[in-house]
């Protein structure tokens, strides 16, 4: 996992560095779920059980993730993250 959703929805990006790997992940309201990983792109972006978006690129996955965040009325308004202005803590983007 890389970010997830600053209010707990099960919206995450994921680095895809083991392609087609099974794990069990713990969603937001406690169940477990089974998460495939893809079989290419570098990057997938999950809204709970599903994979919504796959890309190489993390600009695109990032702004997927924000249009998301966005449908879901979960953003704390940070478009896109700046190393600059924002900080990650518990892989969640706090302002600095």
């Amino acid at each position: 996992m890389i970010v997830r959703c600053a209010h707990d929805n099960d919206v995450v990006i994921h680095l895809n560095n083991k392609q087609g790997m099974t794990k069990k992940v713990k969603l937001a309201n406690g169940t477990l779920i089974t998460l495939t990983y893809p079989g290419s792109k570098k990057y997938f972006l999950r809204n709970g059980k599903s994979i919504i978006k796959k890309s190489d690129s993390f600009k695109t996955i990032e702004e997927a993730y924000v249009k998301e965040c966005n449908n879901l009325k979960d953003s704390d308004n940070h478009g896109r993250i700046d190393i600059v202005k924002h900080k990650l803590v518990n892989s969640k983007v706090e302002e600095r």
